[in-house]
């Protein structure tokens, strides 16, 4: 660890790598205004078996920190920070429906910020929903996940989805004539 990263509490380097969204591959990009509890409530139905939810940077306390702490479970995989100072808290939660039912109901009473202020979801080594800055960026998932499933997840939401595209990338024959995003 570096001195300044020691005196500032800021993220040693060798933490600020670990897995990301592969924006090299396909992805969605979901838009609009949600909440953590709707959110929580919709993933069930859009995520696969064995998945962790990543909560960084949060302001948790009282009966939310109480059930992070209680309901963490082991890092299965580094996630890239998003967070460079201070060294955030990260939490780590198994993705079942009664882990995220019961989120998603102490988020009824609960700021955003409180949970988290970059959420991501992730099974094995690769990660499937990235959002950094939650709730003010848009929220980039895995194109692994079906069309079907994303549009029916964005449409509960009631938000709207979109092919991602990588910044630099070739043109997508996606794009209208004046280059911009064709929405689903």
């Amino acid at each position: 660890m570096g001195l300044l990263a020691r005196i500032f509490g800021a993220v040693p380097r060798d933490e600020m790598s670990g897995i990301r969204l592969d924006m090299g591959r396909p992805f969605w990009e979901v838009s609009g205004k949600t909440d953590f509890s709707s959110l929580l409530v919709a993933l069930p139905e859009l995520l696969p078996g064995e998945c962790v939810l990543y909560f960084e940077g949060g302001w948790s306390s009282g009966e939310l920190l109480d059930f992070l702490q209680e309901h963490r479970i082991p890092e299965r995989a580094h996630v890239a920070y998003g967070t460079i100072w201070p060294k955030p808290t990260v939490f780590h939660l198994p993705a079942t429906p009664k882990t995220m039912g019961h989120l998603a109901k102490l988020m009824l009473s609960c700021a955003y910020p409180e949970l988290a202020i970059h959420f991501h979801v992730y099974r094995d080594e690769r990660v499937l929903l990235e959002w950094h800055d939650a709730f003010t960026q848009p929220m980039l998932l895995s194109g692994e996940l079906p069309e079907q499933a994303v549009r029916k997840f964005a449409e509960g939401l009631h938000m709207s989805y979109e092919r991602g595209v990588e910044p630099g990338a070739a043109p997508d024959p996606g794009r209208g004539a004046t280059g911009v995003r064709l929405r689903r």
